[in-house]
């Protein structure tokens, strides 16, 4: 915030004794009285001191003025501005979410798991305004659909428009996932990377299992927290649609152990969610997990105004020395 500021304001210290200089000069000057001078006529001391004659004590202000003003001048007065800026974001944060059919899921009523989970992964984003985000989607196949950006309304807004045919190939290639969100994540950046991968069933398709995948993320320093969404056993699925739309109750299977398997060899936390309460307060527990140690340096910068007050102090010793050379002449 800008705001008026002495670069060298010691140099204010003088003003004491100038201060008290001037004082003991006024209580001096003003406790004189007049020489005795003898009088022709008694009418000559009626008459007033012209303007000149009553100014001409107060002349050695403009020299205690003048002194002042340099006084000040040598403080440095000017204006400083001070900046905040942020080095390095906290947190690098690549998220992975699934978007396979089983993702269809209704146990999430009214919503599906997948309306759910952009719902989460949403208020998410909202908690972390100064961590980088990313944002990977897979099915049976993992695309990168967002890099990682400060920009989170770009993320926001992709997240938006997912549906079950961003990504064509049937199937869940966690392992996939998890190596592409690992590999758009640079070494050298923020001090800390985590990839939250929200998924609701096992790996069956893709080159890499979750736990090579897993390894890979370890090595590189790379925390990977995964969110199991759903419940297994007997879930609602839509069936068709419009005025033929109905419901069908599919066994739905989840791989508990190899997703706690990738937490534990990256480093990270598993964690289940089977209703949209749980989910959130699991996102909430990494939130609170994963907090951003922001590095920020604050620039100052100063601009002197001490110009103004040196012209003016200038101004007053030569108008000092005019007035007594030119106005207030002493006769020899």
């Amino acid at each position: 915030m800008p705001g008026f500021d002495f670069k060298d304001p010691l140099f204010l210290l003088l003003l004491i004794p100038l201060a008290a200089a001037a004082a003991l000069y006024l209580r001096l000057r003003m406790g004189e009285r007049g020489a005795a001078i003898a009088l022709s006529s008694v009418r000559l001391a009626g008459h007033r001191p012209s303007i000149r004659t009553a100014a001409y004590p107060y002349l050695p202000l403009l020299r205690f003025a003048s002194v002042f003003l340099l006084i000040l001048a040598l403080a440095r007065p000017g204006k400083s501005v001070e900046a905040t800026g942020i080095r390095t974001p906290g947190i690098d944060i690549m998220l992975a979410l699934d978007v396979s059919d089983s993702m269809k899921g209704e146990d999430f009523e009214p919503d599906n798991r997948l309306g759910v989970a952009k719902r989460v992964i949403r208020d998410f984003i909202a908690r972390r305004p100064n961590d980088r985000v990313g944002l990977v989607v897979f099915s049976g196949d993992a695309y990168l659909h967002c890099p990682l950006t400060m920009d989170h309304s770009v993320v926001l807004d992709l997240v938006d428009e997912l549906d079950f045919d961003t990504v064509e190939e049937e199937g869940t290639a966690i392992g996939e996932a998890l190596a592409l969100a690992a590999s758009r994540m640079p070494e050298g950046g923020a001090k800390s990377r985590i990839i939250l991968l929200l998924t609701d069933g096992m790996n069956n398709r893709g080159s890499i299992d979750p736990e090579t995948a897993a390894a890979l993320c370890a090595g590189a320093g790379i925390r990977v927290y995964p969110v199991g969404i759903g419940r297994e056993g007997r879930v609602p699925y839509p069936s068709g649609g419009g005025i033929f739309r109905s419901t069908r109750y599919l066994l739905n299977h989840f791989d508990e152990k190899s997703l706690r398997a990738v937490a534990d060899l990256s480093g990270g936390v598993f964690y289940r969610a089977e209703s949209t309460g749980v989910l959130w307060d699991r996102v909430r527990d990494i939130d609170r997990l994963e907090k951003s140690d922001i590095e920020t340096k604050v620039y100052r910068e100063f601009y002197d105004g001490f110009q103004f007050f040196l012209a003016a102090a200038m101004a007053l010793f030569f108008l000092e020395i005019l007035l007594r050379s030119a106005i207030f002449r002493k006769v020899p």
